[in-house]
């Protein structure tokens, strides 16, 4: 009879309105322990107490467990922590002290400051004091350490005051521990170790430090606190390691109450909770230690994966804040990216595949190309655990871990092999007739000279089916040509991993959006949530500022959660920009109090650069821009040390022969931006920008100016763009899609109206076809990370005098659509960003021309159609008999006119769907919408009330039927404007969730059809 059995006892929360039932359970649970000892044949019982004994951490409320823990201390060895209740709050005078001694660095705490932080704990370290029975062998102000001999062995049980830093009100996040006060073990023994707070409580940076720590010391680590679940928790942290998160012994918001026990039996842990049920505890269930490694991992019908190895499998290696997961996995957010190849004979077809079909395509030998955060590594990872599921045999090899790749060939292949798999030797491995696939990552940080590296592809050649190798988009094949011979012959097809597109940030989004609670029980949230993350995206991306990668996006997700988005700022996309600027300087090791020298000294980079109308520059030149710079400010920096953070931390990157570039567009449009905002009242800057609003067309002016807006609301800023874009075609009148239509009513007067109808079906991969329709209709308009820092939007050089008029004003009418669109983006946008502090007569003033503006365009562009109505239906009717010719008659050849006509309102109706919409998605904001809606009603016509419902729609607001009825009695009819109310409520439909009742009401209302199967294809938008 040598076994020991460990009880917990988590949460019990006693005071004095709930006394009565607490000492009751107390009172039971006595009696339950004295009958599992004797049953189980037990030598002694250690309980361990995890927090929260008090409600409210007052003398009072521990007096009333005396009698209790007197009797368990004398029966039992008896260890205890505390929790948050253990803290009582109410014995500070004032919390100014103590708050500002939990901001400092927690590295940094020592034994005072801790007394201070922790004073309000006074009662229950006496309680402690008290009753703990062992003697402590290892201690720090926040922890404690016990050692116990047993039959199995000797036990090192280990204590965190987790709850040292509590608040009143603490949140997920909130708590963090010094790494230098944990505990260390032999790792001979078995460890335990318990603390209150679980830690997903912790803040993200601190959670992974100290669960790297703990699950290399600890066998078993319990917590208490959670209360959300309604049972406890048990997970596999490592083959050596168990994470529980207890159940609660008395909280009446949760089902289960109770307590668990574990004890060591046959190399096994063995745990069983009891449950609080009829005035007794019940044995609820039993869990081993060797099922739940087992349920953890992954198989096949040949080999199980190693515990250790798949947790690192899952591992996506950024801890990214999620509001209701703890710990974001690959299968949380993993989507395939697509590939496209690189191969001579396929560099014409611009098709791209998915990387999901690797595995089943017949090529043997594949090279992945893309840049450190296109996905290479998570890709490699997520091949593996494919294979493992299709009966294969992988095995993932980290370049960096091969040296002497000839030599040592065997060697490597078997000390991976032990790592990744349960029971399999590098001979079973090796002689396995299972196809087997090597997951080769990093092959450019292979070290070895070229022949020991050949001899090492030769060799997996023969025993591998199947090969897999990433490399970056730098490494020097050798010093020849990128894609030339080098280590890859022919029989290697090398693939470039492609940016996410459309269809695959939507895929993302909804993956990340799906993790949360309220989208898992609600549908139409999820639909908002992703339409809302999407269009986020969409215009922080912008011109490809921001590469579409996944660490990009979910980080820009992960900013976008209330909690991160609390400053003045998080109100202008220029919040996003920072907020990724500033996770890579910390990423670098760049503190908090450092950042405004940083983004100081990166500002006046950006406008060296934007002055000398640089692209790159020397390392010589840039340490005489450091030398200035330190000069001009008074402080001493070292060039080079400056220079190769800046690096790491991705504002810069290193170019051949020592040439140093921003690495990528947003931050150089970020700060030459910031330091035109800080300079706004120079002469210089105020040149500098009229010249920037005289050449908008351009992509750089354009470029500037968004990101300046972000910065900057200076008035001069709004009435300059506001004066630009009076002038765009100023002298046409604003379209009213009223009578200003009579020409297109008449085209259509003798056609019969095609219906439009709705069709119900899933929103979600409704939208997956329309993000996928994007990407086609973007396939061949792509600009690189590489060109759009200095390329800008000119049209043809051609000789305009050797132009016809026609082609001439056509040309104008292009350059001066595309200003408007462009003064659109930057009126919406000072418009959204500064909803708050704007007067509603800016406001109005700003809205006022974003609105008239592409209407006047639009105005033009019927100006255009009706004076050459004739010309362009002929056009249209002679490429109609071109394209159809061998299958026309007589008597289809007489409706050729008539398809013309069609075909001339359809272009005429997308075109007046394009600009409303364009409008509605530039300036919709739920925080501008009374002023929207006071602007559009002084416009008084069709197209003002299109605009005012296309942005109450764009919102996803829950218009009501009454309000949809107002709307459509206060159209003046006609076809176009008819049809355009019909599409953007249509439209409406499809991206928003609304009931089924609801939804046959608005398409009555609308004159839309309600049917189970249309032929019809909506006007989707695109953007």
């Amino acid at each position: 009879m040598n076994k020991t059995l460990f009880v917990n006892l988590s949460d019990i929360h006693i005071k004095n309105t709930s006394k009565n039932n607490v000492l009751e359970k107390l009172n039971v649970f006595v009696f339950t322990l004295k009958s599992l000892k004797e049953m189980g044949g037990f030598e002694k019982i250690i309980l361990l107490v995890s927090g929260d004994l008090a409600f409210s951490g007052s003398k009072e409320e521990y007096d009333l467990l005396v009698p209790i823990f007197e009797e368990l201390a004398t029966c039992y060895d008896l260890i205890m922590c505390p929790g948050n209740h253990d803290h009582n709050f109410s014995s500070y005078k004032s919390s100014v002290t103590r708050n500002t001694l939990i901001k400092i660095d927690p590295e940094l705490q020592d034994e005072e400051s801790i007394d201070i932080i922790t004073k309000g704990m006074k009662d229950y370290f006496e309680f402690e004091s008290n009753f703990e029975t062992l003697k402590v062998i290892n201690s720090t102000p926040l922890s404690k350490q016990f050692e116990i001999k047993s039959g199995e062995g000797m036990y090192l049980i280990s204590t965190l005051n987790t709850a040292w830093c509590s608040q009143i009100h603490e949140h997920g996040g909130d708590i963090c521990f010094p790494q230098k006060f944990i505990p260390k073990t032999n790792k001979k023994t078995n460890g335990i170790l318990f603390f209150h707070h679980p830690l997903s409580w912790f803040s993200p940076d601190n959670q992974k430090a100290i669960r790297n720590i703990i699950r290399e010391e600890y066998a078993i680590i319990l917590t208490g606190h959670e209360h959300l679940k309604d049972e406890f928790t048990v997970k596999g942290e490592s083959n050596s390691c168990l994470m529980i998160e207890t159940m609660p012994f008395d909280d009446p918001s949760i089902v289960d109450n109770g307590f668990i026990t574990f004890h060591i039996e046959s190399n096994d842990i063995i745990l069983t909770s009891y449950k609080w049920s009829a005035s007794r505890f019940l044995e609820d269930k039993i869990i081993r230690k060797s099922d739940i490694l087992k349920a953890s991992s992954i198989s096949n019908s040949y080999v199980t994966v190693n515990h250790d190895f798949n947790i690192s499998l899952h591992d996506i290696g950024v801890s990214y804040i999620h509001p209701d997961k703890e710990v974001i996995s690959l299968e949380d957010v993993f989507v395939y990216p697509n590939l496209k190849s690189l191969d001579a004979d396929d560099k014409f077809d611009l098709k791209k595949i998915s990387s999901e079909n690797l595995l089943d395509n017949d090529k043997s030998k594949i090279v992945l190309i893309g840049d450190e955060y296109c996905g290479k590594s998570t890709l490699l990872k997520k091949i593996f655990i494919d294979s493992i599921e299709k009966n294969k045999l992988p095995l993932l090899i980290d370049g960096g871990s091969i040296r002497n790749g000839g030599t040592e060939y065997d060697k490597i292949i078997a000390r991976h092999v032990a790592k990744q798999y349960i029971d399999m030797t590098n001979i079973e491995f090796i002689s396995s007739s299972v196809e087997k696939v090597l997951l080769l990552d990093g092959f450019d940080y292979i070290k070895g000279d070229r022949k020991s590296i050949e001899i090492f592809l030769e060799r997996s050649s023969n025993i591998f089916k199947k090969i897999i190798i990433t490399v970056s988009d730098t490494f020097d094949f050798s010093g020849s040509e990128f894609l030339g011979d080098g280590y890859f012959d022919k029989t290697y097809f090398k693939y470039e991993i492609s940016k996410l597109g459309h269809r695959l940030r939507y895929e993302l989004v909804n993956k990340w959006n799906q993790l949360k609670e309220e989208c898992q029980n609600e549908k139409g949230s999820l639909v908002f949530k992703n339409n809302h993350a999407v269009k986020t995206i969409s215009q922080v991306i912008g011109r490809n500022y921001v590469p579409s990668t996944p660490f990009f996006l979910l980080t820009l997700l992960q900013s976008m959660e209330n909690g991160n988005a609390l400053e003045v700022s998080a109100n202008t996309y220029g919040y996003y920009y920072e907020y990724l600027i500033t996770q890579s300087l910390g990423n670098a090791s760049v503190k908090k109090e450092e950042l405004d020298e940083f983004f100081n000294y990166v500002k006046e980079l950006s406008n060296y650069f934007f002055k000398n109308n640089l692209k790159e520059d020397s390392n010589n030149n840039l340490w005489d821009f450091n030398a200035n710079f330190c000069e001009d400010y008074g402080v001493k920096i070292d060039f080079q040390t400056r220079c190769g953070l800046l690096v790491r931390a991705k504002i810069l990157e290193k170019k051949d022969n020592d040439y140093f570039r921003f690495k990528y567009p947003y931050v150089y449009y970020f700060f030459i931006a910031k330091y035109l905002s800080d300079t706004i009242t120079h002469i210089s800057t105020i040149s500098t920008v009229d010249n920037l609003i005289a050449t908008l067309g351009k992509r750089r002016s354009m470029s500037i100016l968004m990101f300046l807006t972000h910065h900057s609301r200076d008035e001069s800023i709004l009435d300059k763009v506001i004066a630009q874009a009076r002038t765009l075609f100023s002298e046409t009148a604003p379209t009213k899609l009223e009578l200003d239509t009579n020409l297109i009513n008449k085209i259509v007067d003798q056609l019969s109206e095609l219906p439009v109808i709705y069709e119900n079906q899933n929103k979600i991969d409704l939208r997956r076809k329309v993000e996928s329709q994007i990407d086609e209709f973007e396939e061949n308009d792509h600009h690189s990370l590489d060109t759009v820092l200095d390329e800008d939007d000119d049209f043809s050089n051609s000789d305009e005098k050797n132009r016809d008029n026609y082609a001439l004003e056509t040309s104008d009418f292009m350059k001066s659509m595309n200003l408007t669109f462009k003064s659109l983006e930057i009126l919406g946008q000072l418009s959204r960003n500064y909803y708050g502090s704007l007067k509603v007569i800016q406001k109005k003033k700003l809205l006022d021309q974003a609105i008239k503006a592409p209407l006047r365009s639009l105005g033009y562009f019927f100006t255009l159609i009706e004076d050459n109505t004739e010309a362009t239906l002929d056009m249209v009717e002679k490429r109609i008999i071109e394209k159809y010719q061998d299958k026309m008659d007589v008597t289809t050849s007489s409706d050729v006119r008539e398809s013309a006509k069609r075909f001339l309102f359809e272009l005429t109706l997308s075109i007046s769907f394009f600009f409303i919409t364009k409008i509605s998605s530039s300036i919709g904001s739920i925080h501008l919408q009374q002023v929207i809606s006071e602007v559009c009603d002084e416009i008084g016509s069709n197209s003002g009330k299109l605009i005012k419902l296309a942005t109450l729609l764009e919102m996803g607001n829950a218009v009501s039927i009454d309000e949809l009825r107002r709307f459509i009695n206060g159209m003046e009819r006609n076809h176009l404007s008819d049809r355009l109310l019909k599409s953007i409520v249509l439209n409406y439909l499809y991206m928003f969730e609304r009931s089924d009742t609801e939804t046959q009401q608005i398409c009555s209302i609308s004159g839309i059809n309600y049917g189970s199967v249309s032929k019809q294809i909506g006007f989707h938008k695109l953007k």
